[in-house]
């Protein structure tokens, strides 16, 4: 049998330390180690990008100064190869979604502690999920389908976040991040293009609708679709079918379609009902019904908000959808229904002879 190349040991060597740094990440309590898997995802990178050069016949190694035929030699007498920093810059343009989120965790190995990880793991979930998942979209790319991950990955079981008295949790923990780990990622996010920070290659966020019903004829618990490619009509269709539908969200960018800021969603349910309403008025209903964020800035929504409003970081607030206008006007249509929700009587709007 033929030797095989010697870029295969290193691919292998790739795809076990992603394997590895997934393990680590999705162990539950006391047992999962976030610092590991930074560690052993920046291994796998750096295995990758080594295969696939080495099978190109391109360089992967320092040579010193002013001599190209004279290699630098690690304390061992080895020749000492590309870090991951070196091949993300010849492997990747200037801000490529892939290569920043890749930066992100090299970056962010040096500012985790042990007691502070689960603080991290959370405030950097949507980067930690994009980086598997651009080292899945790599593998397959540069190797072929036959090396996927997939067939040795299932879809964790879990409990966090899918329930919304976790939110809070989930922002106690955010608020304990160290300050120095905190300004590393506004620092590095802010540096960042917008197109590349909302990219779903550098922040992959995930909306997860539990769905109720028997299990399908393929017998799969889960389907994949984006929303992103669904009408509200076909969103609210799928809400029916059996099985549970997972919903990526990507971050739109400046075309928003029908979606109105507060003061334009104020105005379009004054033109609708015969009072007077501002935009006051919109931001303490919507809070009533726990939609868009808590407070003016935050990037989290309230846990009511699905399908009413979506994130925009073009102009980094949220935008209100018409079907949250509808729900509006439908509430304060007359002066008994407005005295209800907002608990004061409404103020007539001017005619138009007056």
């Amino acid at each position: 049998m033929a030797r095989p190349p010697a870029w295969r040991h290193t691919l292998d060597e790739a795809r076990r330390q992603a394997l590895v740094a997934i393990d680590f990440y999705n162990r539950p309590g006391d047992r999962r180690s976030f610092s590991d898997f930074i560690v052993h995802i920046h291994l796998a990178w750096q295995n990758l990008l080594h295969a696939d050069r080495m099978r190109r016949k391109a360089e992967i190694f320092y040579r010193e100064s002013g001599g190209r035929r004279i290699f630098k030699r690690n304390p061992d007498g080895s020749k000492k190869t590309w870090d991951l920093s070196q091949c993300l810059k010849h492997e990747f343009k200037d801000n490529d979604p892939i290569r920043a989120n890749v930066e992100f965790f090299v970056g962010l190995r040096n500012h985790v502690e042990h007691r502070f990880q689960d603080s991290v793991l959370v405030a950097t979930a949507a980067e930690a999920h994009a980086c598997i998942i651009n080292f899945e979209a790599e593998l397959v790319r540069r190797f072929g389908s036959r090396e996927t991950l997939g067939s040795e990955l299932k879809f964790p079981v879990f409990v966090q976040s899918l329930s919304p008295s976790r939110y809070e949790e989930q922002r106690n923990l955010r608020r304990g991040l160290p300050a120095a780990v905190s300004s590393f990622i506004t620092e590095f996010q802010v540096g960042l293009p917008d197109e590349v920070r909302s990219d779903e290659r550098f922040a992959y966020r995930l909306l997860l609708l539990p769905m109720k019903g028997p299990k399908t004829e393929a017998d799969l618990a889960l389907n994949f679709v984006r929303q992103e490619d669904l009408s509200e009509e076909e969103l609210q269709a799928l809400l029916g079918q059996e099985g549970s539908v997972i919903v990526a969200e990507k971050y739109r960018e400046a075309v928003h379609g029908d979606e109105m800021l507060p003061k334009a969603a104020a105005a379009a349910v004054e033109k609708r009902i015969p009072f007077k309403f501002g935009v006051n008025d919109f931001t303490a209903i919507r809070k009533a019904w726990q939609i868009g964020p808590a407070k003016s800035g935050d990037k989290e929504q309230l846990p009511k908000s699905d399908g009413y409003c979506v994130y925009s970081p073009a102009f980094k607030q949220f935008v209100y959808r018409p079907k949250l206008v509808d729900r509006i006007v439908g509430a304060v249509d007359t002066a008994e229904k407005y005295q209800a929700l907002l608990g004061r009587s409404p103020t007539m709007k001017a005619s138009d002879g007056t």
